[in-house]
């Protein structure tokens, strides 16, 4: 079932519109109560919304199933907190779908990661809430099989490896997100804690596929580009 994306820019939007509003009504009474240190390191595993309609639309018609306009992922990071400022890194990797018919077989997946800045702009006594900006990179993969030529032997295989083919792209991108982090013991001193990270991935190279790195003309313009959301789990803390 096809997933429309008009929602994204909304999306988009409104994350930069809190993390404004909460920047510049917070940042002034983080300036005000002292200098604030600290870290924290986390697991996170959520979704990304991808816009594959493009893609979709050629594998559709040329007989192919379509594939799901997002995927799981999963990874971790950290950051330190310096005098209120973030400073960290992040990696994730996506465990896509994959749609079979009679013919053929398609499946996706890839991963990115970021260099983190950001501003702790809200602490209090349990909780955190801090925007932030990401800069890196990341690829992804499709790959398509042939299932009505599949060989039975190994021999067969190797004499005709063309059964499958992998198409893969990669490039820049940003991540512009919004987190906020609640600390179970209830202090943000240190513990444990649990977090929400929403926000959007924007891939600057959308329409560039390569096949064992050579270059694939009229490649659709479909990627990893989308809003997401993630639940966080870790551990740190914050000094005054």
């Amino acid at each position: 079932m096809r997933t429309t994306f008009h929602f994204q820019s909304k999306f988009f939007t409104m994350v930069l519109a809190i993390t404004f509003f909460v920047f510049t009504g917070q940042a002034q009474e983080n300036s005000n109560s002292g200098k604030i240190y600290g870290g924290v390191g986390y697991f996170q595993t959520g979704y990304s919304f991808f816009n594959l309609n493009n893609l979709n639309d050629l594998l559709s018609s040329s007989g192919m199933p379509e594939l799901q306009n997002g995927s799981v992922s999963f990874g971790g990071g950290g950051h330190s907190i310096i005098n209120s400022f973030i400073v960290g890194g992040e990696g994730h990797g996506l465990i896509g779908s994959s749609s079979t018919n009679a013919e053929f077989s398609v499946s996706q997946g890839g991963g990115y990661g970021f260099f983190n800045i950001g501003y702790l702009a809200l602490q209090k006594s349990f909780l955190t809430l801090y925007p932030i900006l990401g800069i890196g990179g990341g690829g992804y993969s499709i790959t398509i099989t042939d299932r009505t030529n599949l060989p039975t032997n190994f021999n067969d295989l190797l004499a005709n490896p063309q059964n499958q083919s992998t198409l893969n792209k990669g490039g820049f991108m940003l991540n512009f997100s919004l987190g906020t982090d609640f600390f179970l013991t209830g202090d943000a001193n240190g513990g444990f804690i649990i977090g929400l990270r929403a926000g959007y991935l924007l891939e600057l190279n959308k329409n560039k596929w390569y096949i064992a790195d050579q270059e694939l003309a009229g490649g659709p313009d479909a990627g990893i580009s989308g809003p997401f959301i993630r639940l966080t789990i870790g551990g740190g803390g914050i000094s005054r």
